[in-house]
């Protein structure tokens, strides 16, 4: 499946399993756009991301994917196209953080992990009896909370103006011109981190979007692909 695909499938997840969440597609974080995650969702509580894998791409980034995500995003989920090898290679480099998902029936789903006794194998030493997938059993993968969360990463995910929105509201001492450098250093500083992020997503709760964007809360409604 192509990327594409994936992403509209995607979205389908995240509206269903986030039912107030703005939905964002390429969610730059970080370095003020140098990264950006496929889809986002973005709860009253939390940022969550979908890294796809489509056709044609490769899992060479997810390493360094999972490095930057993981500063602002607390959740991270890998959907890689069930078309040939592609699966396996992401999962060989696939972040320990992040989960899985999978296709089913048509739709994304958490991959399903569930395992059981497979048969039992002579060996050179006697037998041995490992595991294999339980196909009857359903047990959903999970995607771990992000413990590399990063201050100046989340104030890069923010503009200039939600920056200093913060700093009003949290009585930050800035040195100088409310420029966004003095201002990050000062909100970094000043704020501990998970202050600076719940901050961070009420600033992006409130966002005006210079572009579409799926609005759960039925107050703006966009379609991004």
């Amino acid at each position: 499946m192509r990327a594409r695909e994936l992403l509209e499938l995607a979205i389908n997840w995240l509206k269903l399993e986030y039912p107030t969440a703005i939905i964002v597609t390429e969610m730059s974080v970080d370095d003020w756009g140098g990264a950006r995650i496929d889809v986002a969702a973005i709860t009253d509580e939390e940022m969550i991301g979908v890294e796809i894998k489509g056709e044609g791409d490769s899992p060479m980034r997810l390493d360094l994917q999972g490095l930057v995500y993981g500063r602002v995003a607390r959740k991270m989920w890998l959907l890689p196209t069930p078309d040939g090898t592609l699966a396996e290679r992401c999962a060989k480099k696939k972040p320990n953080s992040w989960g899985t998902l999978e296709i089913h029936q048509g739709a994304v789903r958490p991959k399903n992990v569930a395992r059981k006794l497979g048969e039992i194998e002579k060996t050179d030493y006697g037998t041995r009896q490992g595991y294999v997938p339980d196909p009857d059993t359903y047990k959903p993968d999970k995607a771990m909370w992000s413990m590399r969360q990063c201050p100046w990463a989340m104030c890069g995910t923010l503009w200039r103006d939600e920056l200093y929105e913060i700093a009003r509201l949290h009585s930050v001492e800035v040195k100088g011109r409310a420029l966004v450098g003095p201002l990050t250093d000062a909100i970094c500083e000043q704020l501990p981190v998970p202050k600076l992020h719940d901050a961070m997503i009420d600033q992006l709760r409130r966002r005006e979007w210079r572009k579409p964007v799926i609005d759960l809360r039925g107050q703006k409604q966009g379609i991004m692909i």
